[in-house]
């Protein structure tokens, strides 16, 4: 049984595989400065409940901001969950999924649309693809960031940070930013958990995924640094 955890220790097609690594190989890390261009924004909206069946005690949508322009594999797979897709006949996507691990003052990690308990993934390219790169940083509160098991084992599941992450650097790839929904992220965060596990006593689910229709635009350094919205 595998479990997504932090060092703490098939594609669709071909062409869409290949193209997107163009775009990465073509994107130069030792470029200076790194421009921090939103391509994309994504929102999950998010329920909690005592269990499954009660009534919601507390809900709210987050807005995530994607830089496809650094990591276009990594953001295209997490845009085509939120939106859903089919393999062999099943859809899959965020909406169902639940939030299954919440770390006090570190992470709060979700995205298993497979099993919904932590134990599953699968990424549009199929079981898992690498690692993109490791371009951006786990700077600060509301960075979004690939779960994995070890090297190259992206899939569907992802972690936001509630503080500075930074010795996650170089171990899991970074690709957006929440920039609206922080409070309840942080209300998330302060979930009680099952004692000697980082299991939530409350039932958080992803209830409606999607993409907004946006320009692209850049964010400053001053505003990646926010532990806020944005």
């Amino acid at each position: 049984m595998k479990y997504f955890l932090f060092f703490l220790p098939f594609v669709i097609s071909l062409s869409l595989s290949q193209s997107i690594r163009e775009d990465n190989e073509n994107y130069d890390e030792s470029d200076e400065p790194i421009r921090y261009v939103v391509t994309d924004e994504v929102y999950l909206d998010l329920e909690v409940r005592n269990n499954a069946t009660t009534e919601v005690i507390n809900s709210g949508r987050i807005t995530i901001a994607l830089f496809g322009q650094i990591c276009p594999m990594t953001v295209t797979n997490f845009i085509q969950i939120c939106k859903g897709f089919k393999r062999k006949g099943k859809k899959y996507s965020y909406v169902g999924s639940t939030i299954h691990r919440i770390v006090r003052d570190f992470v709060i990690q979700g995205g298993d649309i497979v099993k919904h308990d932590g134990t599953g993934s699968l990424s549009i390219y199929g079981e898992k693809f690498d690692d993109e790169n490791f371009i951006l940083s786990h700077r600060s509160a509301g960075w979004v960031s690939m779960a994995n098991y070890g090297q190259d084992t992206n899939g569907s599941q992802f972690f936001i940070t509630l503080v500075p992450a930074r010795w996650l650097d170089g171990h899991h790839v970074v690709f957006g930013k929440v920039i609206s929904g922080m409070n309840l992220i942080r209300d998330i965060g302060e979930i009680q958990t099952f004692k000697g596990t980082s299991i939530p006593k409350k039932y958080i689910e992803i209830v409606k995924s999607g993409v907004n229709d946006i320009n692209k635009y850049e964010l400053s350094e001053d505003q990646l640094e926010l532990p806020g919205d944005l």
